[in-house]
């Protein structure tokens, strides 16, 4: 139950992040500003895919050398590192379809 919760909170980064936090341009001299830039928040998302892909590497390798993990469990994380990957894709689509977008508008 733990996997599937994991993954909404995942997902919700995208949404929190841009509806909360404006885009902006130009890059600030203080780093510990509380305000997230869109790159920053990209990054991280990219991050915790790549940690969940990691996770479910290691328990697939823990399966096979048999350590003392359950199937269900390696099933869970192979099942969460699928869709938060899927997730990332869409959003890139999404974002490059945008980005056509703005490119058609003429000025």
């Amino acid at each position: 139950m733990q996997a599937i919760n994991s993954i909404g909170i995942n997902s919700d980064i995208f949404a929190n992040s841009i509806k909360n936090n404006p885009v902006t341009t130009e890059k600030t001299v203080d780093e510990k500003s509380s305000k997230l830039k869109f790159d920053d928040v990209i990054k991280e998302a990219v991050n915790k895919v790549n940690d969940s892909q990691v996770n479910a590497n290691n328990s697939i390798e823990s399966l096979i050398k048999g350590e003392d993990i359950t199937m269900h469990d390696v099933m869970l994380s192979v099942q969460e590192s699928q869709m938060s990957m899927q997730l990332m894709l869409e959003v890139r689509n999404k974002l490059f379809e945008a980005y056509q977008e703005l490119n058609r508008v003429q000025l």
